[in-house]
């Protein structure tokens, strides 16, 4: 929660619940009223509305009416107006001795079944001005997170970069296509049109912070091909994408640095062939990612890194802060999954 934002609402609310209590005096205190008594009531009544207020704040930003679970948070803001409630009409009792709010003989269950109606359209207006302030504080962080993000884009594309065109992948990858020249010519020359794919590709990103999932796809599709030539049988790769997510907004150069730990770390260490699976589905308002491997998986007590994974992290960390997951963890069946999930954005939006 932002402690700035939560400061200013609760010194608004406030400030509003005096101008309230100022103004219901004007209006309406007249002669049955002393000056005192009935500022006294007029303020009461409007300052014993904060706590409300306050509490409505800190339930939207706890659980908000949005695309997540949205009968439960409604559900939860519908527990709280009961409770908020029993506060607005046990302050009668708490205050009547000094204020004489009450009129004579009227009980608790009374006067809380008399403001059952009369203070819900009040409190369901809160509710939306709370939303209004929460989703306004959420666009805000976002792009500040994404500015703080364009300022680092360049360097943390160029490491991916590096990472995914290490020497030694361009060594491997040339040496592969020198292999086929004389015994398979074509397939050199589609392993060769595919490392060019590889490369403009890779260097044709003009700094944009997000791509489609399609399009970060036909990188990665390059490069598994030239994988794929260099491992003949003994690698093989699984493509389980959704629809649903293929025009999903991603950073550029995510997934590409996962596949090759799975196959560097995973496949590659063993002689008996392997497979890489690929997979891209929606969960709700969440993009789920995961690439696994059935090689020889993590070495004990040794998570698996790299410059590709630390660089992912990094990226993801700075471009979506607490809204995201990254785990690189060992699969019951053997091998590793690394799976990323992020908010379900999509270009169209």
């Amino acid at each position: 929660m932002d402690r700035r934002v939560f400061g200013i609402w609760a010194g608004g609310v406030s400030l509003l619940a005096v101008m309230d209590a100022l103004g219901w005096w004007r209006d309406y205190a007249d002669g049955a009223h002393s000056v005192g008594l009935g500022l006294a009531q007029s303020m009461a009544s409007s300052l014993t509305w904060v706590p409300v207020n306050i509490s409505v704040y800190l339930l939207t930003v706890r659980f908000p009416i949005g695309r997540s679970r949205p009968v439960r948070a409604v559900l939860v803001h519908l527990a709280g107006y009961l409770v908020a409630l029993c506060w607005l009409s046990g302050r009668m009792f708490l205050f009547d001795p000094v204020l004489h709010w009450l009129p004579p003989g009227r009980g608790f269950g009374a006067e809380y079944l008399r403001n059952l109606g009369a203070y819900l359209t009040m409190y369901v207006e809160w509710v939306g001005v709370a939303h209004g302030v929460y989703y306004f504080t959420q666009h805000r962080r976002r792009r500040e997170q994404l500015a703080r993000a364009r300022d680092q884009v360049a360097r943390a594309e160029l490491q991916a970069l590096r990472a995914q065109v290490r020497p030694h992948f361009l060594f491997n990858a040339m040496n592969t296509i020198a292999a086929f020249v004389h015994d398979d010519p074509q397939r050199a020359e589609q392993m060769v049109v595919r490392l060019s794919t590889l490369l403009r590709r890779s260097l044709e990103q003009d700094g944009s912070l997000e791509v489609r999932l399609r399009e970060d796809l036909e990188v990665l599709s390059a490069y598994v091909d030239i994988e794929q030539a260099r491992f003949e049988d003994r690698l093989a790769v699984e493509w389980r994408l959704h629809p649903g997510a293929l025009d999903a907004l991603v950073p550029p150069l995510l997934l590409q640095p996962l596949v090759e730990n799975a196959v560097l770390h995973g496949i590659s260490p063993r002689d008996a062939p392997g497979t890489v699976t690929i997979s891209a589905r929606p969960d709700g308002s969440w993009l789920q990612l995961v690439v696994t491997d059935d090689g020889v998986g993590l070495p004990p007590g040794r998570p698996r890194a790299g410059i590709g994974l630390a660089n992912a992290r990094a990226r993801l960390s700075q471009m979506y802060g607490p809204e995201h997951l990254f785990t690189v963890e060992p699969r019951p069946d053997g091998g590793v999954a690394a799976t990323v999930r992020l908010p379900l954005r999509t270009a169209r939006a």
